[in-house]
């Protein structure tokens, strides 16, 4: 009797696997069934495991990358840059007061918060838009005049799933994960989508 997997995108029959251990070469020593029956279970318990919420205290980026309240947007811009991430908390005796972002940064030189990479290039290349902020001054404004606040940030023990919610309906890229004022960690999209796949690490989100 013909024995079919169902997944997502395919259909995996016992005439697959085998032709999948023939083409393998050498010798394997299990039965097509016997194989399927593994395939079944270590299939289970992938989802099992993928399936299961976890607190973003197993999932979130540490240490964190802070910006001091005093900070001028252009330092703010080299913090950024150096950390390869596009946002970070800004932070008043290390107790979180706002998020500042590219967003903010892009607004600050007078470009939309969604502008693409080529649009950016041309502000840059072009004298007239790209002399106006250094003569307004923009690039020594203190962050804590342009950051976002209130500063949204969750407990170490918040579900996974519960992060995604609350940076879905914010439109936001990340959440301080915050153990009473204590900054202990971040947890990005970035963070939650790897760790959806099952993928080790962190990314500049």
């Amino acid at each position: 009797m013909q024995t079919n997997i169902h997944t997502s995108e395919t259909e995996i029959s016992q005439d697959d696997i085998l032709e999948a251990m023939k083409s393998g070469g050498g010798y394997i020593d299990i039965s097509p069934t016997d194989f399927l029956t593994i395939y079944r279970m270590a299939y289970k318990h992938a989802a099992e495991r993928l399936s299961q919420d976890i607190p973003v205290s197993r999932i979130m980026s540490k240490p964190v990358t802070v910006i001091p309240d005093e900070t001028t947007a252009l330092n703010a811009a080299k913090i950024l840059s150096s950390a390869c991430i596009s946002g970070a908390p800004v932070v008043n005796n290390n107790v979180v007061i706002g998020i500042l972002s590219l967003r903010d940064l892009l607004r600050l030189l007078g470009l939309p918060d969604d502008v693409g990479a080529a649009s950016l290039v041309t502000h840059l290349f072009d004298p007239v838009t790209c002399a106006l902020p250094d003569h307004s001054g923009a690039s020594e404004i203190s962050v804590n005049t342009i950051m976002s606040v209130p500063a949204i940030v969750i407990p170490p023990d918040t579900p996974r799933s519960k992060a995604a919610g609350i940076m879905t309906a914010r439109s936001i890229n990340r959440l301080p994960v915050c153990d009473g004022d204590r900054l202990c960690g971040i947890v990005t999209r970035g963070d939650i989508t790897r760790s959806c796949l099952g993928i080790q690490g962190s990314c500049g989100i």
